[in-house]
């Protein structure tokens, strides 16, 4: 919120949707505009690398018991991580709302994680020592999660 504010202040009604683009246009600094620009390309390029590694390492322990050569492991290493890459291009370019689908397992993937999940493990874990307040509590927050990634999932849907 303070970032879009200061934006506008600084540019007023001409403020580009990409910040850069507005610095790049009304900055005297162009070299230092462009270093800002390349800085931010290879930051998205470093965490494409950093997203797709542990899921890379996973299928490489998979595969890793059924090769025995060190040259054929380092080949399907290189294989692997290159399908990877080659199916997230193929997803960003033939998925016709891609940020629709990102939006929605973003929803569903953080409430189970951060709120459903826990309180449930909770639950399963510790239930018979657990107080009457405390287990009214967890389904409390195992409901209130369900609900909010329905209500949540049904709001994206509309928009």
């Amino acid at each position: 919120f303070v970032v879009a504010i200061s934006g506008y202040y600084m540019f007023g009604s001409m403020v580009e949707d990409q910040v850069t683009i507005s610095l790049e246009q009304n900055s005297s600094a162009k070299f230092a505009m462009k270093c800002l620009t390349w800085l931010m390309i290879l930051t998205a390029f470093s965490k494409f690398a950093l997203t797709m590694f542990p899921l890379a390492l996973g299928m490489e322990e998979i595969v890793a018991p059924y090769i025995c050569n060190k040259n054929a492991m380092l080949f399907t290493d290189s294989i692997i991580k290159i399908s990877l890459i080659v199916c997230a291009l193929a997803v960003a370019f033939f998925v016709p709302s891609f940020s629709f689908i990102c939006t929605l397992v973003g929803l569903v993937c953080s409430m189970t994680v951060s709120v459903i999940f826990p309180a449930s493990a909770h639950l399963a874990l510790f239930g018979s020592k657990l107080s009457f307040a405390e287990r009214i509590i967890c389904w409390i927050f195992v409901c209130f999660g369900i609900v909010v990634a329905i209500v949540g999932t049904m709001s994206t849907i509309r928009a």
